[in-house]
């Protein structure tokens, strides 16, 4: 029998569509019947991508859809597979790679017991992913398993849609703008708010499961327009580990599978773990996590990524309505420094007049404000009266302070004004003597700008920005520390502005 090839996959895809194409390859897979060193189970939602592709890879791109890799997708089995519930649902379940890891993590025994006894659940919009979702399961466990398998292709936020009692769920769902409401869908606070699939899917999925795993972007963490999902989840509890983009990514740069390659601008991540333990509420935050692609394999464990999170159980409100994302060793000093700050950054700027300070609206590694009016597309103004209150804030910018502020709660590609004008400021506390040390800190650096320009290229036009050498960003720290009466070394800051998950090195990039 001759074996089956990619050329054959798109001749036959080009004579008989795309799924009676996949039907046939699932149905003589099944019984034995198909030769192909390509076309296997761990292959199928790749392959799949390739005649997405072919057929119209613009339509299937809107959709949304980012590709789990397995590491990520054994993670989120590891912990599913500790969390209460009977039935299993993987919602928006694509080709299988979730299910298929978590039946992988609980082991063949289990897995059997799960699928004879009908307790495993897939939902999905795309028949022909979720017949290769379920037929993939069959393949590996065995055929007579096939009609065991509950395979619903639905739009999941339908009223007609419901997940099973006692069920748990694992999920990577669609990540894309709502420009419509389905005909008959529940319209929620939340999805009037957010206007974002994602969070509607979340929503759902932890207001009918028992306990989820779910990996979405994590703007839904601080972003304003989701604050209604947030209070929705003060009724759950469980804990949330987000990541940064760069420079390594959780996705690999991967949306829709390996026909789409981009490295650079992946979806910033996080995978949110509803425990739904007794006499709980809120969640618990792991910091933004930054990790170099080497550090990868290191980085994807279970025990570690539990450790990077803290035990603070978050709950929102009208006066904190974002969560934060804070390293365990550092919290004691963020409450410090909100407790001991008696107003916000736009308290000490002013609407038209005052002296000019420029800040660059990307900040990947550290923060920066300047006297300069700096040579770039990127940039804000913001204007202050007082000549102390100028060299506060100037040195608040170029702290790490106002950088970690953006870190705990954003840290996405720009800093928002509406950020900045929220950081806590102590200008008040600061004595004679420390109000002087941080004027000869900020003249001297306002002294030096030109020393420290430098350049990168973006869409071919030259950006400028300052890159003062560390030294300067401590000696603020430092005093920053003093004014707040807090007795750590300043080095404990420094993994913020770290490049790296397991080092304490900052990256050549200034932005």
């Amino acid at each position: 029998m001759k074996k089956y090839t990619i050329d054959d996959y798109i001749i036959d895809i080009d004579k008989y569509g795309l799924k009676k194409t996949w039907h046939s390859i699932l149905s003589k897979t099944l019984n034995n019947k198909f030769i192909s060193e390509i076309f296997n189970v761990d292959n199928y939602g790749e392959l799949y991508e390739i005649g997405l592709e072919h057929v119209n890879k613009i339509s299937k791109k809107e959709m949304g859809k980012y590709y789990t890799p397995r590491d990520v997708a054994n993670v989120m089995s590891n912990w599913l597979k500790s969390l209460k519930g009977e039935n299993v649902c993987d919602v928006g379940c694509g080709a299988g790679n979730l299910i298929l890891s978590y039946l992988d993590t609980v082991g063949k025994g289990e897995a059997i017991n799960l699928i004879n006894n009908g307790k495993i659940y897939l939902f999905d919009l795309d028949e022909i992913a979720l017949e290769i979702c379920k037929y993939s399961i069959a393949i590996k466990y065995g055929k007579e398993y096939l009609k065991k398998i509950h395979a619903k292709k639905c739009d999941f936020l339908s009223k007609n849609v419901k997940l099973p009692k006692n069920s748990k769920v694992i999920s990577n769902p669609p990540y894309y703008k709502i420009i419509e409401a389905g005909f008959d869908w529940k319209l929620t606070k939340v999805i009037s708010d957010s206007k974002e699939l994602y969070s509607a899917f979340i929503e759902k999925i932890i207001n009918q499961s028992s306990a989820s795993v779910i990996i979405t972007p994590y703007s839904f963490i601080g972003s304003g327009k989701f604050y209604s999902l947030r209070k929705i989840m003060n009724k759950y509890n469980g804990y949330v580990v987000s990541f940064d983009n760069v420079p390594g990514n959780i996705f690999n740069g991967r949306k829709h599978g390996i026909f789409n390659s981009n490295k650079g601008n992946s979806v910033r991540a996080a995978i949110t773990v509803v425990e739904n333990k007794e006499n709980k509420k809120g969640f618990r935050f792991s910091p933004l996590i930054r990790f170099k692609n080497e550090e990868r394999i290191k980085m994807l464990n279970n025990e570690f990524l539990y450790g990077m999170v803290n035990d603070r159980y978050q709950l929102v409100d009208a006066r904190r309505k974002a969560f934060y994302k804070c390293h365990s060793d550092l919290l004691d000093i963020l409450d410090i420094w909100e407790q001991k700050s008696n107003k916000k950054m736009s308290k000490l700027l002013s609407a038209n007049d005052g002296a000019e300070l420029y800040l660059p609206t990307t900040c990947r590694y550290f923060t920066v404000g300047s006297k300069k009016n700096l040579s770039r597309d990127g940039k804000r103004v913001v204007r202050i009266k007082d000549k102390n209150k100028y060299n506060y804030v100037y040195c608040m910018m170029n702290s790490t302070f106002a950088y970690w502020y953006w870190r705990l709660y954003d840290g996405g590609i720009n800093c928002p004004l509406t950020i900045i004008n929220t950081i806590p400021v102590f200008f008040d506390i600061m004595n004679e003597n420390q109000l002087k040390k941080l004027n000869k800190i900020a003249e001297e650096m306002q002294s030096k700008e030109k020393d420290y320009l430098v350049y990168k290229v973006n869409a071919g036009k030259k950006q400028e920005n300052i890159k003062f050498p560390k030294k300067y960003r401590d000696e603020i720290n430092k005093l920053f520390f003093e004014i707040l009466n807090i007795h750590e070394d300043i080095s404990i800051l420094n993994k913020i502005h770290s490049s790296s998950l397991f080092e304490e090195s900052e990256s050549e990039d200034y932005e």
